[in-house]
């Protein structure tokens, strides 16, 4: 992986799309808004990869997370119109410009978490440039609990190949604990994605709650990592996704908003303490403290 900052490396991301991922909750939704907004650029809205009901389910070819390695004809011709933005549709609510996605000179953003698995396969098909976005795996629990989701371990563990993050990632020892199930789920979803990110030049990693705390400033360099020119004024509302308060374990009756876009960033940026007690936390940051190490050896400066 090369520096995010180098300057030939810079040059090789422009005019290509852009994928940002990360494990759900991370504020890819966010993050893909804001990259989109620059002069040039469009977002779709919708996941190309995501297995629910009702969504694109990659043309119809997967129904649970998968990682894929080597994709189908189908599966290839998918991709490919998913981020040329010539499929209507992955477009959706949470889009931005959506009218000039399927345009030649556009540069197509597309925000996929589910693609956290299959980055190495998205980029050969699609030659985009994979933005890899992370928040602690508290924040996602928090985030997780609010919603009343539950880690998708059964789909994950039957997705990646046994072994493959064998020594990375710590046993999963109680499924019905969501801290240990998160810590598990988080530390395997990310530790894949640095796995693929590491035989790529191109590959940009951020901290959600430095990018978010940053400002601007710290929005400006990712720009300028990813090749985009940078217009504020050009910018959907810097809002964040999440901005709910995390819900406690009891009284979850908070209203189940899939994206908050009506509340700075910054004042969220910590907001899931609420909902993660600190026996938790520990036990969060024992399980899941070598892939977050990881992952802050490799982001890209921002301050």
């Amino acid at each position: 992986m090369q520096t995010p900052s180098d300057p030939e490396a810079v040059s090789s991301r422009r005019g290509r799309p852009l994928l940002v991922t990360g494990v759900p909750r991370s504020g890819t939704t966010w993050l893909a808004r804001q990259l989109a907004g620059a002069p040039g650029c469009a977002m779709t809205g919708r996941e190309p990869m995501n297995p629910k009901k009702g969504q694109y389910r990659l043309a119809g070819t997967v129904d649970s997370w998968v990682r894929l390695q080597s994709p189908g004809p189908r599966q290839r011709l998918a991709l490919r119109l998913a981020y040329s933005g010539l499929s209507p549709r992955v477009y959706g609510r949470y889009g931005h410009r959506q009218w000039a996605a399927a345009l030649p000179t556009t540069r197509t953003v597309v925000k996929d978490p589910f693609a956290v698995l299959s980055v190495a396969a998205v980029v050969r098909e699609t030659s985009a440039v994979p933005v890899l976005v992370y928040r602690h795996p508290a924040a996602v629990l928090a985030s997780y609990r609010r919603m009343h989701w539950w880690p998708d371990v059964a789909e994950v563990s039957g997705a990646v190949p046994p072994g493959e993050t064998s020594g990375e990632v710590a046993p999963l020892e109680d499924p019905a604990d969501d801290t240990r199930a998160m810590a598990w789920f988080w530390s395997t979803l990310n530790a894949v994605a640095l796995h693929d990110l590491a035989d790529l030049d191109e590959a940009v990693v951020v901290s959600h709650e430095e990018l978010a705390a940053g400002g601007d400033d710290a929005l400006r360099t990712l720009f300028d990592a990813c090749g985009l020119d940078w217009r504020g004024s050009g910018q959907p509302p810097r809002r964040e996704p999440d901005g709910a308060t995390a819900v406690p374990r009891e009284g979850r009756d908070a209203g189940q908003v899939l994206h908050r876009l009506d509340r700075a960033p910054d004042e969220v940026a910590t907001a899931w303490r609420a909902g993660i007690d600190d026996a938790e936390l520990k036990t969060l940051e024992d399980l899941a403290g070598p892939t977050y190490r990881a992952l802050q050896a490799v982001r890209l400066p921002l301050g």
